[in-house]
């Protein structure tokens, strides 16, 4: 349903300006998305592509790199221009020309996730601004941030995960003009309660999305369950 939906906002950004901006996640809950985008009747010729984050220092080829990521669950599979962040680089200089690319034109839809403390890309609770005027920022990653990769059996213990990322902020993924989330199990629940709950908070940089004037949000049971019928139901 997730796929279908992007599918349609980039054929409908398409069809009115022969172009179309999309930003994406690189998580384990973008997976049946990108599935369905893989065969979904997409004009990718006409789409330019960007993610919303990526490790600092990693291998680009790495399986753990996001834009390797993505690329094996999609750009590889379709004709379209995808523009990724480079692990390699100066983080600065990396984050001031990758910043440039996505204000090149408007972005039409940022498909994203939202991770296990709340955050938004690697936006993490208490380190971004709702204001915040730079595009592309250097974050350190939350402990609960990279546990999360662990357990998602990306990483397989805590000390190989890197320890900074360079991510897409709060503000430039909202202007977006079309969001879709999508978050899936148990342990996705109470920061999905937190993002819901009345309020942007600093604590949990998803409320931000709470902003947005055309955000969807796309659950699986799991993920949608109170945060105490989630703990309950994966013992």
């Amino acid at each position: 349903m997730a796929g279908r939906h992007a599918a349609r906002v980039l054929r409908d950004a398409v069809a009115a300006r022969g172009t179309a901006r999309v930003l994406f996640a690189s998580a384990p809950s973008q997976e049946q998305l990108l599935e369905e985008l893989r065969t979904a009747d997409v004009p990718w010729a006409q789409v330019e592509a960007f993610h919303v984050d990526e490790y600092i220092g990693i291998d680009p080829q790495a399986p753990q790199a996001f834009g390797r990521w993505l690329a094996t669950r999609l750009f590889d599979h379709v004709p379209v221009d995808a523009r990724l962040i480079d692990p390699s680089a100066d983080p600065s200089a990396e984050a001031a020309r990758y910043a440039d690319l996505l204000r090149v034109g408007p972005l039409d839809l940022a498909c994203l996730g939202i991770g296990v403390n709340g955050h938004l890309a690697f936006n993490e609770p208490y380190h971004w601004l709702v204001d915040d005027t730079v595009a592309v920022r250097e974050i350190v990653l939350d402990e609960l941030s990279r546990q999360q990769q662990v357990d998602d059996d990306c990483f397989a213990s805590l000390d190989e995960v890197p320890t900074s990322a360079l991510t897409v902020t709060v503000p430039q993924l909202l202007s977006a003009a079309t969001v879709v989330v999508t978050a899936t199990g148990a342990h996705k629940a109470a920061a999905i309660a937190g993002a819901l709950d009345p309020g942007v908070k600093a604590s949990v940089p998803a409320s931000a999305l709470q902003m947005h004037d055309d955000a969807t949000l796309y659950l699986d049971p799991a993920a949608a369950s109170t945060p105490a019928t989630a703990e309950a139901g994966s013992r």
